[in-house]
């Protein structure tokens, strides 16, 4: 596995300097069919159109083609791969909610962009991490559908689904259990609940990870370039150490030198670290 982290930092040291023409990152593939009064092709349009939008992001890696299979057990990344060694990403949307759909399949490609098969089954102890992570890029990520869908969409009449992106995103924003308790600093709240999310990634059904995306998504508002730091995750040297401490600081080390400050500002927000 260190090989494989290796070789993975590497070859984002050298995509990093290599100029090219836009090829997108990946090919999405429909393998289910039952998609409710949703046509596949439809389906694998909003996905390639995603796909699209966040392009941008994904440090010029191509992640080949990725099968897509409507499941209840969706939305999530497989560990396992495909006969040809594809990506196996389960969403679970029955219907035309384009905007649940990019959701879902948007958070499931910045799995794909932290190297979450690198450290598999919270390995790292700091899952949660990553599942909050991919949270606020999914949120920022139906933004981004919005601009696209005003004037570029898959199809012209779909222009008018535009702007129930970005409803969706603040209707999400907006619950409240997505926000800090009255009167109480992120530190003290990690700290209530570190050995939660250490032990669950998914603690108080993903309620904990949504609160700590709606902090870090103002961070890389600023500068939104910076989701790119996303493809340096998890790509730390195997220690005993499972700290969110190491974790972070592992993460700061790998990413290029002019986006480390952002990886510093979320440690200062999360654990602020003397």
């Amino acid at each position: 596995m260190r090989y494989l982290k290796t070789l993975l930092l590497v070859l984002l040291l050298f995509l990093s300097t290599y100029a090219q023409a836009f090829v997108a990152p990946a090919t999405v593939e429909v393998e289910s069919q039952e998609w409710g009064d949703a046509d596949p092709k439809d389906v694998r349009a909003v996905l390639q159109s995603v796909i699209e939008v966040i392009s941008p992001y994904v440090a010029k890696r191509n992640f080949g083609n990725i099968l897509v299979r409507n499941d209840p057990k969706g939305p999530v990344s497989l560990y396992e791969k495909g006969p040809t060694d594809e990506y196996i990403i389960l969403l679970n949307v029955k219907g035309r909610y384009w905007a649940q759909l990019a959701y879902q399949f948007s958070h499931e490609m910045c799995h794909l962009m932290s190297n979450y098969d690198l450290e598999p089954n919270n390995a790292s102890h700091q899952q949660w991490f990553e599942e909050s992570l991919c949270e606020a890029f999914s949120l920022f990520a139906l933004d981004k559908m919005a601009e696209q869908w005003a004037n570029n969409p898959p199809y012209p009449q779909w222009q008018e689904f535009a702007p129930k992106f970005t409803e969706y995103k603040q209707d999400m924003f907006k619950q409240t259990h997505r926000r800090l308790p009255k009167g109480m600093k992120m530190p003290a709240w990690y700290q209530q609940y570190a050995k939660t999310l250490s032990a669950d990634p998914y603690a108080q059904g993903r309620d904990l990870n949504e609160l700590v995306a709606n902090q870090l998504l103002p961070i890389f508002a600023e500068n939104p370039a910076t989701w790119e730091t996303i493809n340096y995750l998890n790509l730390e040297d195997d220690s005993e150490d499972k700290s969110l401490d190491k974790h972070l600081s592992d993460w700061q080390k790998n990413v290029p030198l002019n986006w480390e400050p952002t990886i510093k500002e979320i440690k200062q927000i999360l654990i602020n670290p003397s």
